[in-house]
């Protein structure tokens, strides 16, 4: 059940809220691949009216991780082996590249140290067993460099695909000496980038997005077996 217990706010902001608490749950496993939500029936347990709640519902899915079914509400999507294939292409062809032109623009020294802290955030949850906080951490280290490039359109592109990568708790399970072993190479990636060497950069980028396609979706195959 996802509950909330903030006062009411104006309609606009409990649509935002709304659309905050369920994607949070959707991206940490807490509602599954193929689960109904009810519009009504969130709004209930929220205490709110159902129109913020529908709206809410309706743009996650056209953020692709819901789908609508008639007359009974929204699905939680079931990401096929071919929608992963797809999503990894493009997060491929758009976070190379753009990781690519983060080295040759490079990072000034406050820019660093906010790159750096943000890897060091995503590693502390892990020694508590906290994994979707370090994938919190995680997904804001990656925006955080994309956002440098000033490109609204191809961050919120890739915050997309980033998010139905993660649908379902697809890395929620996944053992932390792996994670760990993913978050160590933020390090890599911001010391070629500080160097502003394009190239390393964007190798570097390309296995962290291997890991990703092969690790993410095996995970994610054992989490919807459960």
């Amino acid at each position: 059940m996802i509950t909330h217990s903030a006062p009411l706010r104006p309609r606009t902001t409990l649509r935002q809220e709304a659309c905050e608490l369920v994607k949070r749950a959707l991206l940490r496993g807490e509602i599954g691949s193929g689960e109904i939500i009810s519009a009504n029936a969130l709004a209930a347990d929220l205490g709110i009216s159902n129109s913020p709640v529908r709206e809410a519902l309706s743009d996650l899915a056209g953020d692709g991780l819901l789908e609508l079914v008639k007359n009974r509400g929204f699905r939680v999507r079931t990401m096929t082996i071919a929608d992963r294939e797809e999503i990894h292409a493009m997060r491929s062809i758009l976070e190379v590249e753009a990781m690519r032109l983060v080295a040759r623009r490079g990072l000034s020294g406050a820019e660093e140290s906010r790159a750096r802290e943000l890897t060091e955030q995503s590693v502390q949850p892990l020694h508590e067993g906290l994994t979707g906080d370090y994938l919190d951490a995680d997904h804001a280290f990656h925006m955080y460099l994309l956002s440098l490039l000033g490109n609204a359109r191809l961050s919120r592109s890739v915050g997309l695909l980033r998010d139905e990568t993660r649908i379902c708790g697809a890395f929620i399970n996944m053992p932390s000496n792996e994670l760990v072993a993913c978050s160590t190479e933020h390090y890599d990636i911001i010391a070629a980038v500080v160097a502003q060497d394009e190239e390393r950069t964007a190798d570097l980028m390309r296995h962290h997005l291997e890991f990703s396609a092969t690790r993410g979706a095996t995970r994610g195959d054992a989490h919807r077996a459960r």
